[in-house]
């Protein structure tokens, strides 16, 4: 039962009476509602790994009293009346108001007091301990992943698991806002009898397809729009595939509980060692994991994408946040996603290009087959031609997918940059994007070369204008963060962890003519870090085509070619969208049955509109015809065209010393 839908009978809150050790400003109160509560790790902003995920389970009862059971293995002290009790692993005690408890011996010492105390109960925490006790937690878990780090480029990117608290914690000293847009509930049970296009409408149009993540702590109007896990899985969820390369178990379930209520979870991930172990003790007993294989060393499976299979169809999410808190509420991410209905039984065509790119991809993970029987389909075998049962006639995009391993002949044109150069020969684009300049935004930077560079920038470059002649090489430009943007930012330094790029890859000579800086001032994201992940080519505000991607700017992520360009070698699994400005038969977004489509729904299906990708800043031009074109505005999360860096840009490298304080009065790192 999801907590707005119970009672709260009291709150523990952090109590420093007699106690004045840096502890109990690590602390965050903990509401306590009527029947089960747990108390672990998750409720610390610091990680201390005395504290276990499960610590305690409380029983509250209506009369505001507590039941404790010691989950962990440490004990813990219960205060009551002006006697201590020390209570041991699997032991019990009752707590009533006033009562308080010290999570570890003389160590995170908490007051049990009624919602209406509450205020006048809790300690004053200075906010600048509070900081850094924020600060030095995300210090000390980056420093135990980097030491664990043995892969360059993705795999650099595992940081910080055990490290803000629920989300309800807002960022200190800022105003959290709200997300305002979100995906409508999706609990009809309709089966095949009625074709639909949605399993929750957006609320919006297809330009939305693709937003924006909601970051905590911003101001409400920067989040319009912006989604958050919740909107996006939701409703009567017959069966998900959650692919992802970081999986937080305990953060997932808590943040998107109706996840408890699907019948049928298959995840997709690239966690290893501990983090693997817990995920399978602690995953619901009806979830199947499964690690895609990994043909080449250092590769690893860095995918972002979720499929959920409704009565009326499925919807296919691609976007670019591990499944972990910092990801999904503290950093500038994106997330595309579209519906889909079943396929008549009489209609098997597969002749759709988004299909066939999405059965390609999933057929190379090789997850192990196993049967279903779904209310809609009946008893299926879960393979990747299980998702050819789906109408993507609408689709609006292509998939641009990564597989590792050593490709030739036709194999070359399925994947990585390759894949996008193939997609963009067969396009026409209008005379102005001759030559313009493309754009490069990720998070981790690869070891690099001027060759591959160039070899990148090819692929990218490729289609024709409308006269037929080759658009032409663009100029390449790197969105990056600068060390003063992450100095700065809602994370301080610590932001710079989930931007793990060593000061040999970033500090090579001939990048410097390629450093732009991040600004978003347009969505307010300047101080939000990217994690997100876009390749573009524009002119002014206008866009030739658009891609969200998993895949940062490495060789591992897009492939290399090989023997002389006879032979792709990749080493990671990665999934993007492309959008592309094309002509496209205008199917209705999201509408209901096929029969009770409209006259005028139905005389758009013959019609063919053209497309036109602009920024959200796009102020529209008298060439635009609104009777045949429609103008797709995209929440592109930086300025274009970009700024160059100044003489006093130094691009971020998270390796390097940094002295200068950040907001929170912490160097870089803390330690060494």
């Amino acid at each position: 039962m999801a907590s707005s839908h119970r009672v709260r009978v009291g709150t523990l809150v952090p109590f420093a009476q007699g106690k004045s050790g840096p502890s109990n400003a690590s602390l965050l109160s903990i509401p306590i509602f009527e029947g089960s509560n747990v108390v672990g790790r998750s409720n610390l902003v610091v990680v201390d790994k005395r504290v276990s995920r499960k610590h305690l389970s409380l029983r509250a009862f209506a009369d505001g009293s507590v039941e404790v059971v010691v989950e962990g293995p440490n004990p813990i002290v219960v205060r009551s009346e002006g006697q201590a009790r020390k209570v041991c692993a699997q032991g019990r005690a009752k707590i009533i108001y006033d009562d308080v408890l010290e999570l570890i011996p003389g160590d995170y010492l908490m007051k049990y007091v009624p919602m209406s105390d509450e205020r006048k109960s809790s300690t004053s925490v200075d906010s600048n301990d509070l900081k850094k006790g924020k600060r030095h937690s995300e210090e000390d878990s980056v420093i135990a992943k980097r030491n664990r780090q043995v892969m360059e480029d993705e795999a650099l990117a595992r940081t910080l698991q055990e490290s803000f608290a629920e989300e309800g914690t807002s960022v200190p000293g800022m105003a959290c806002g709200q997300a305002l847009s979100s995906l409508d509930s999706a609990g009809s049970s309709e089966r095949n009898s009625k074709r639909t296009h949605s399993a929750g409408p957006l609320k919006d149009v297809l330009p939305l397809t693709f937003r924006l993540m909601r970051v905590q702590g911003l101001p409400s109007w920067t989040n319009t729009s912006a989604v958050t896990i919740q909107d996006v899985i939701q409703g009567d969820v017959l069966f998900a595939v959650l692919s992802n390369y970081m999986v937080d178990i305990d953060w997932l379930l808590t943040a998107c509980p109706s996840l408890r209520k699907v019948p049928h979870v298959l995840v997709l991930h690239g966690e290893d060692g501990a983090s693997l172990e817990h995920l399978k003790k602690s995953k619901p007993a009806n979830w199947i994991l499964h690690k895609p294989p990994l043909p080449i060393s250092f590769g690893t499976h860095h995918s972002k994408a979720m499929l959920l299979v409704y009565p009326q169809g499925i919807r296919v999410v691609v976007h670019t946040a591990n499944l972990i808190h910092v990801d999904w509420n503290n950093k500038s991410q994106g997330l595309w996603t579209q519906d889909f209905p079943w396929k008549d039984a009489n209609d098997m065509n597969t002749n759709i290009s988004f299909e066939n790119d999405l059965v390609d991809y999933l057929r190379a993970l090789k997850w192990p087959e196993f049967r279903l029987n779904l209310p809609v389909a009946g008893d299926v075998n879960i393979n990747a031609a299980f998702f050819r049962k789906f109408d993507y006639s609408s689709s609006t995009v292509r998939l641009i997918g990564s597989v590792p391993g050593y490709h030739v002949g036709p194999n070359m044109k399925r994947w990585g940059h390759m894949k996008l150069r193939s997609v963009l020969e067969e396009c026409v684009f209008e005379k102005q994007f001759c030559k313009s300049p493309l754009i490069y935004q990720f998070s981790s930077l690869g070891s690099l070369d001027e060759k591959w560079m160039s070899e990148f920038a090819c692929s990218l470059s490729a289609g024709k204008a409308e006269d037929g002649s080759p658009l032409g090489i663009g100029k390449p430009l790197i969105v990056w963060p600068t060390v003063e943007d992450v100095r700065c930012s809602i994370e301080g330094y610590a932001a710079g962890s989930c931007i793990p790029s060593p000061q040999k890859n970033v500090e090579k000579d001939f990048l410097r003519k390629y450093w732009s800086r991040w600004k978003a001032d347009h969505v307010g994201r300047c101080r939000a870090m990217p994690h997100i992940k876009t390749f573009t080519r524009y002119n002014g505000q206008n866009i030739a085509w658009f891609l969200l991607t998993s895949s940062n700017l490495s060789k591992a992520a897009w492939g290399a070619l090989q023997k002389n360009n006879t032979q792709l070698m990749i080493r990671s699994y990665e999934l993007g969208v492309l959008f592309l400005p094309k002509t496209l038969q205008c199917v209705p977004q999201f509408s209901c049955t096929e029969k009770n489509r409209s006259n005028q729904d139905k005389l758009a299906l013959g019609k063919n509109i053209k497309t036109k990708l602009v920024t959200l800043c796009w102020q529209g031009d008298e060439e635009t015809d609104p009777s045949t074109t429609e103008v797709v505005k995209l929440p592109v999360p930086y300025q274009l065209p970009p700024r160059l860096y100044g003489s006093e840009d130094v691009p971020w490298s998270w390796d390097r010393r940094y002295t200068k304080k950040d907001v929170y009065g912490s160097g870089w790192p803390r330690h060494g």
